[in-house]
């Protein structure tokens, strides 16, 4: 039985919503997903997103599928994730970044899942999320692995 991660204090409601930012570091491990999407909810309507607001569905959804990605394709080699979320230019960007030295695969229209796919669903639903919200999705390189990230649009900027 693991131990329970520490949930960071997430700041009361400050002002205005831009050039915030919060990385946190967790274990890939599974326990993670639902603890990420919770901080995220949090930071959001701490940095002044309206409760109920449908970004704030949009990352916690896009984060589910980015964290559970790392977990399945990069956890025997990256015992580690950090998830990053910050504001600025009324754009809020999410990434997660892992030490596999892979980058994935990318596919194109023609090569999205089919019905008999058992992969490959996750990286769809991002793309399309991200596309209907107006932002983009890309990959950054490191030297010791990669940081996936998506780019949405901040309400009202």
């Amino acid at each position: 039985m693991s131990s329970p991660i520490p949930r960071p204090a997430v700041p009361a409601r400050p002002g205005p919503a831009a050039g915030r930012s919060q990385s946190l570091t967790f274990p890939c491990a599974p326990v993670v997903v639902p603890q990420v999407r919770g901080l995220l909810g949090d930071l959001l309507l701490a940095w002044g997103l309206p409760a109920g607001h449908e970004l704030a569905y949009d990352l916690r959804l896009i984060a589910t599928e980015l964290v559970a990605n790392v977990i399945e394709h990069a956890a025997d080699s990256a015992p580690d994730l950090t998830v990053t979320l910050e504001l600025a230019d009324g754009t809020v960007s999410f990434g997660v970044r892992d030490g596999h030295p892979f980058l994935p695969e990318p596919r194109d229209g023609a090569d999205d899942p089919c019905a008999d796919d058992t992969s490959g669903r996750g990286r769809l639903i991002i793309r399309t999320l991200a596309a209907e919200a107006g932002g983009t999705t890309h990959v950054e390189r490191h030297p010791d692995g990669k940081t996936l990230w998506v780019r949405l649009p901040w309400p009202g900027e």
